[in-house]
């Protein structure tokens, strides 16, 4: 089936905030990097302030080539305020509501799950309000932190937001010269959820072919 392998862009180059990360992308191509360290402080977590990180990704779809160095590998660290240098303890932020439902609030980007290098922060972004509202209680599982505790409504919500996650990388990358099937048959056998990367490729070839439109929209 032939597809339109022109790039289909979240946001055009023109956005003025495109730029912005030009130095930040430089510093991570040209060195050994394998973590991109971002500062949140606390006023952004409380305030559900997501923008800066859907602009980051935003941006990076425009230099291709550093995609896959990218992938699992934005390292999250939170602040008391800005610019403090003080981390708050891994410890605190994954035992408090405000944080996950944070992390939950940036499956407004629901790609955002391939670019987070925490294990902890992938499950809050796809249920971390759940977990917020005790709708899940957590138990070990083998395959995906937390994953096992999900049934019913709770778990075909889960499904249609990784669904989401998958299907949008698959956007992102088109047109790219970067193929993400292996990291996204990665990351669905991780989590042991009943959904295939078949099922996700079958409605991106569907919609490719009935063409795709984004404009540029972030969250404060």
């Amino acid at each position: 089936m032939s597809q339109n392998q022109k790039p289909v862009y979240l946001a055009p180059a023109s956005e003025p905030f495109i730029r912005e990360f030009d130095e930040t992308f430089n510093r991570f191509a040209n060195k050994d990097m394998h973590t991109l360290v971002v500062t949140v402080d606390t006023d952004s977590v409380y305030g559900g302030h997501i923008a800066m990180l859907q602009h980051l990704l935003m941006a990076l779809q425009h230099q291709p080539h550093l995609i896959e160095k990218l992938l699992f590998c934005l390292d999250i660290k939170f602040t008391p305020i800005e610019d403090s240098g003080i981390h708050i303890p891994e410890s605190y932020w994954k035992s408090d509501a405000a944080y996950y439902r944070w992390f939950h609030k940036l499956s407004a980007s629901p790609l955002m799950l391939f670019f987070l290098n925490d294990e902890d922060a992938r499950f809050y972004l796809l249920a971390g309000d759940m977990l917020a509202d005790n709708l899940l209680h957590l138990v070990p599982s083998e395959k995906g932190k937390g994953m096992a505790c999900l049934e019913g409504d709770e778990l075909m919500e889960v499904l249609h937001r990784l669904f989401a996650a998958c299907w949008m990388m698959l956007i992102y990358c088109h047109g790219s010269g970067f193929d993400p099937e292996p990291y996204i048959q990665s990351l669905l056998a991780d989590l042991g959820l009943p959904l295939t990367f078949e099922q996700v490729y079958k409605k991106y070839i569907e919609d490719i072919e009935k063409g795709i439109a984004f404009r540029a929209t972030s969250i404060a």
